[in-house]
């Protein structure tokens, strides 16, 4: 993993990285949590992120059983995210407006400095860079043969250790 700092890549033009976390940074589900687990290569990567000076915020839709901290917690990396905006304790749901205002407001910074990472084509991808955000689909080869239509500007990876080798 790159040291602190400048990281040399794509991502170092951004102030934060909002993550979504179904298929993005948990995939199995652990029946002790009653939720998904951060997958370890995903927590490694938002510790290098952090460290090097991102602000991490999560934005996630959630049901009302879903509290996603325990999940960061066993990951141990509880003390990376700046902000997590679940949608069930918010109000509102991705795609809507303000579930994006919330995310950015909880970054602090402008939609240009910001770095949507996601799933879905549609609420992590086409709704952050319709409010000025950038955006980084996170691509399952394993389920879809090809991957979806992005936006121009949108990038494509197939886990979220690539956002550190993207360039």
């Amino acid at each position: 993993m790159p040291n602190a700092g400048n990281l040399g890549t794509w991502v170092d033009r951004f102030t934060a990285i909002i993550f979504d976390v179904a298929g993005t940074l948990a995939f199995e589900h652990s029946h002790r949590l009653q939720q998904k687990t951060i997958d370890p290569e995903a927590a490694q990567t938002m510790r290098t992120l952090h460290d090097s000076g991102k602000r991490i915020v999560i934005c996630s839709n959630t049901l009302p059983c879903e509290t996603r901290w325990p999940a960061f917690e066993q990951a141990g990396v509880h003390d990376t995210v700046t902000a997590a905006l679940l949608s069930h304790a918010v109000g509102v749901r991705k795609p809507n407006p303000l579930m994006y205002e919330l995310a950015l407001s909880a970054a602090q910074c402008q939609a240009h400095e910001a770095l949507f990472v996601g799933d879905n084509p549609n609420e992590d991808v086409a709704a952050p860079i319709w409010h000025g955000m950038s955006a980084c689909l996170i691509w399952n080869p394993h389920t879809n043969a090809s991957p979806p239509p992005v936006p121009s500007g949108a990038r494509v990876i197939t886990h979220v250790r690539d956002l550190l080798t993207l360039t």
